[in-house]
């Protein structure tokens, strides 16, 4: 018996790959092509886990499968090779961390290799490289000079702005002003954008050196501190970034990231005075999608960052509080601000007042910090009654609530004379200091301040000695009718509204009423404890529609949905959507609005303040102010120096290299300096695709030809977190280069999947922490590449997270154990395979099937029902186990190609074999499933041989025992058939 000697075969085939350039892509342009890519991964010093080869395995296996389809593939990989980890690293070592780079990259690269995986190794790029990153340096230099043109819907050279602006091309010869108003255009511009600073070492962190907060390396409390950015205005291509994307064949989960990562809103801009004893001090704009709700605005709410504070300075009365809540909150992180269920807290700016331009009513004015400075204007109109956020701050700070829409205008009138009712029984009582318990429905209305339903009656409690007199005063005062009485209740009757006051200690069902909290909410008390029984007793002892609604309301639901407006002046009474149509145009026609649309997506932060990056291409000149560099000055590459430490001042380490920094301005001669910020570690990852089809063009970044054959990418695997805002970078740059003519496709990722973590053996999550990962280098040599391959695949759903087993990994080894088995029973000559023949081109279609789908596990489950049923035959020809090979070839190709040689095979499956062809006629089953019906309902299911002709099918049916009953002594007067599948008997 053979023994499979996994070491031998594995390293003698790769030997033989690699000699014969069997991976290297073929520039034959009259094959399809078929372009697929591994998101390209960071070398970090631990190297690959086992969690890694699950993406670059499949995508392997389908790079595989389209070769053997005939299909021109290009399958590189290479490395995002800048990055903060290899910085910190150089830093603590003082190395350089190209150096400790260009080590993980190799230490990488050996365990790809190991693993068998088809990279055409030539195509190799690395975003350190200077050849790559001149060209992410021209990308650069191509933003900076170009602005986007509105009405084309494209990105535009900037000489053109210039000369249709100031009739001339040389921006140089413009004014201070005017090269600001150029400036302003530009597709990357500068700003001051905050990082996160850490005082005691002197340094700029990433969120990945934090720690609760925390600084991870001296524990010290972090700032943001404003620093000169470089930033792209990536928010011009937002909407042909979301437009496209019905362009992509991508799961609908990342769509769905994508757009609400870019997070697009139509709404109003609507100007508020700012004023201080009926003064304007200024105004402030607020940005709402529903300006519906406008007259139901209470209070306004600014972002502590917003600049007007600092205007209005002087004029609050309460600075120092405010600068103190500044102070206290400038460090809380974006997430932790706008979380949900965070504590809402706030400080009004006491003496300033905001006027609403619709009603001309007098607003308070807060700063909070779930209000955004980065989003719509900073600052926000309150509308607690339809705003869950606001509804939470306005009951906190006892702020009014207004309501301006309701579901239904009805249920609003009905409950609004109801109120009535009560504040007129209210006004008596309060005469006569007689305290009364609202309770109900009506309850839980006044206490949201919404009316969500139709109420119909009045419930309340009362103090026992009071019942008599009160029964005496609504008689008198208010002209009610009584219906029933007793010593502890009375109903009456007002307008055709039914009252009824019960004794606060009567002992029945609502006995929870005897405590005596209070909570006053528009000058009824509402027993707390009311509420709290409400929710625990109420619901569950009666069950009715409207307890579950009004313990949504009691739980803070707010009416978000659209309706009809009330108490909204001469726009009261309208469908939502009309209203703010009608407002906007109201607005607009009296100065104080405009439409606006706005993102969540910000503007791009394009600096880091390190050494490890691409070096931006840019010179600052004290006379002709920001210059770049040209095309041939370009690499600008980093200095090359043993080591550096942190500026200390929040400045890229490059400040401090003097010989660098300092240089002749291009323009004027003069002295000047470099840029000291370097670009993110996104810079290099937004373009690599496109220099892997031409990756040593020393004139071009890509060649116009290749481009237009290989993009775009056809399949582009990776992990579900760079759903956004890889994608979304990625995506961006490709649409400025489509509008430079660089590239010829709107997208760049046509098909685009995800793949599911793979987690340790206990179900946790592997991490470099809690140092629970693996080296596929050891599973390699204990149970060989193949099984690796295999066992990743089997694990379960492509895009679903599995746990490693080492025991799973075990199975597949004895699985090719059994596979290289077959090798003994094969025979030259012809072999009859009754059994197995049909079982055979079934499991050709369905691996092939498989495999486009990424349905893996289920593709190597049929390979393992054919390879045990050929273990039972006692010979197995040579064709049908050629066939076999081939189609286990993209899963296990050193096997595979060992036993295809084996058997006499002089050629290689990878570069030389074609996919095989089943038999359309063998796949089809020899008995089949009829289902019969008897006036369209299904009443048995009968099994006949394929393509069984209607009479047939029609005696089977009449002589079944199960049928008699349905058809016996009845006339058949009509018969639907469809072939192999249905028989419709009409009685």
């Amino acid at each position: 018996m053979s023994e499979y000697k996994h070491k031998e075969i594995e390293k003698k085939w790769q030997k033989i790959w690699e000699d014969n350039n069997v991976y290297k892509t073929k520039e034959e342009k009259n094959k399809e092509k078929f372009y697929i890519l591994d998101m390209f991964p960071y070398p970090s010093g631990s190297g690959l886990h086992i969690g890694h080869p699950k993406g670059y395995a499949a995508t392997d296996i389908y790079s595989r499968y389209k070769n053997l389809q005939g299909y021109n593939v290009l399958h590189p990989m290479g490395w995002d090779a800048f990055g903060l980890p290899a910085e910190n690293y150089a830093i603590k070592n003082k190395i350089h961390p190209e150096k400790a780079t260009l080590e993980n990259i190799e230490k990488f690269k050996n365990q790809l290799k190991n693993i068998g995986l088809s990279y055409d190794w030539d195509k190799e790029i690395m975003t350190i490289n200077p050849d790559y990153y001149k060209w992410t340096q021209w990308i650069f230099i191509k933003l900076y000079n170009s602005y986007y043109d509105e009405k084309l819907d494209k990105a535009r050279d900037i000489k053109e702005l210039i000369k249709e602006k100031f009739q001339t091309e040389d921006y140089y010869s413009l004014s201070n002003e005017d090269k600001k108003y150029i400036d302003s255009n530009r597709l990357a511009f500068e700003s001051f954008e905050p990082i996160i600073w850490c005082p005691s070492c002197k340094t700029g962190l990433a969120n990945e050196d934090l720690e609760n907060g925390k600084c991870e390396r001296c524990g010290s409390e972090t700032e943001l501190k404003p620093m000169r950015q470089w930033v792209l205005k990536i928010t011009k291509y937002a909407d042909r970034m979301l437009e496209d994307l019905k362009l992509l064949d991508w799961e609908n989960m990342i769509i769905e990231m994508q757009k609400n990562w870019i997070g697009r809103s139509e709404g109003s801009e609507i100007d508020f005075s700012i004023v201080k004893d009926n003064k304007n001090l200024n105004k402030i704009s607020v940005f709402t999608t529903r300006l519906d709700t406008i007259f139901g605005c209470t209070y306004i709410v600014i972002s502590p960052e917003n600049k007007i504070i600092s205007e209005i300075k002087e004029k609050i009365e309460n600075i120092e509080e405010v600068e103190e809540y500044i102070k206290k909150i400038k460090n809380k992180s974006e997430l932790e601000r706008t979380d949900l269920n965070k504590d809402k807290n706030g400080v009004k700016l006491e003496g300033i007042y905001a006027i609403n331009p619709f009603n001309n009513e007098k607003i308070e004015v807060f700063i909070a910090d779930y209000v955004l400075n980065s989003y719509g204007t900073g600052s926000v109109m309150a509308v607690p009654a339809h705003d869950f956020r606001d509804f939470e701050f306005a009951k906190k700070y006892n702020l009014p609530i207004k309501q301006s829409v309701v579901y239904n205008i009805d249920d609003y009138n009905i409950t609004n004379n109801i109120f009535n009712i009560l504040y007129k029984i209210k006004e008596v009582l309060d005469k006569e200091s007689i305290n009364m318990w609202l309770i109900g429905g009506l309850a839980c209305s006044i206490y949201s301040s919404v009316v969500y339903r139709k109420h119909e009656d009045i419930d309340l409690f009362v103090e026992k000695n009071n019942l008599k007199q009160i029964k005496n005063l609504l008689i008198e005062k208010l002209n009610f009718k009584i219906q029933e009485e007793s010593d502890k209740k009375i109903k009456c009757v007002f307008s055709d509204i039914e009252v009824e006051i019960s004794i606060k200690d009567i002992d029945s069902n609502n006995n929870f009423i005897e405590t005596k909290e209070e909570d006053f909410n528009d000058n009824f008390i509402i027993s707390k404890r009311f509420v709290k029984a409400f929710k625990e007793k109420q619901v569950k002892t009666r069950g009715y529609e409207k307890d579950y609604r009004d313990l949504e309301f009691l739980n803070g639901k707010v009416i978000t949905e659209h309706g009809i407006t009330i108490n909204s002046g001469e726009f009261s009474g309208l469908k939502t959507k009309d209203a703010i149509e009608k407002m906007m145009e109201f607005a607009k026609n009296k100065g104080f609005g405009r439409k606006k649309v706005n993102y969540k997506l910000k503007d791009w932060v394009f600096s880091r303040q390190r050494y490890w990056g691409e070096p931006i291409p840019i010179i600052h000149c004290p006379k002709c102010g920001i210059v770049s560099l040209n095309k041939k000055d370009l690499p600008l590459k980093l200095p090359n120096v043993e080591n550096y430490e942190p500026s200390g001042t929040g400045e890229s380490p490059l400040v401090n290299i003097k010989e660098w920094v300092n240089v002749k301005c291009p323009i004027c001669g003069e002295e000047a300096k470099r840029e000291t910020n370097t670009m993110p570690q996104w810079a290099g990852s937004c373009w690599y695709y496109l220099r892997y089809i031409d990756p040593k063009n020393e004139e071009l970044m890509v060649d116009p030809e290749k481009e237009k054959y290989w993009m775009n990418v056809d399949l582009y695997v990776g992990g579900a977190e760079h759903a956004t805002r890889h994608l979304i970078y990625a995506r961006f740059w490709h649409k400025f280069l489509y509008d430079l003519g660089v590239v010829s496709t709107k997208e760049p990722f046509q098909k685009l999947l995800h793949v599911g973590l793979v987690m340790a053996e206990d179900g946790t999550k592997i991490s470099k922490r809690k140092g629970n990962g693996i080296d596929p280098n050891n599973i390699v040599e204990e149970f060989g590449a193949d099984s690796l391959r295999l066992f990743e695949m089997f694990m379960g759903p492509f895009s679903q997270s599995a746990s490693w087993s080492q025991g799973g990994v075990l199975g597949m080894r004895k699985f090719l154990e059994r596979v290289y088995q077959l090798k003994d029973k094969v025979v030259e000559h012809d072999v009859e395979h009754k059994n197995i023949e049909k079982l055979a081109n079934k499991t050709i279609k369905k691996v092939g099937e498989d495999i486009d789908n990424f349905s893996f596990n289920t593709a190597i489950s049929s390979l393992m029902i054919l390879s045990n049923n050929m273990k039972k035959e006692k010979e197995i020809s040579k064709d049908l186990f050629e066939k076999f090979l081939i189609i286990l070839n993209p899963f296990a190709p050193h096997i595979t190609e060992e036993l295809w040689s084996q058997i006499g095979n002089k050629n290689i499956i990878t570069r030389d074999v074609n996919w095989p062809t089943y038999d359309k006629k063998l796949i089809k089953d020899d008995i089949i499933k009829f289902v019969i019906s008897i006036n369209g309902k299904p009443r048995e299911i009968i099994e006949m041989n394929i393509d069984s002709t209607q009479k047939e099918v029609l005696e089977r049916a009449i002589s079944s025992a199960k049928l008699k009953k349905y058809i016996e002594n009845k006339e058949i007067r009509k018969t639907i058939f469809i072939e192999n599948k249905l028989l419709n008997i009409i009685i």
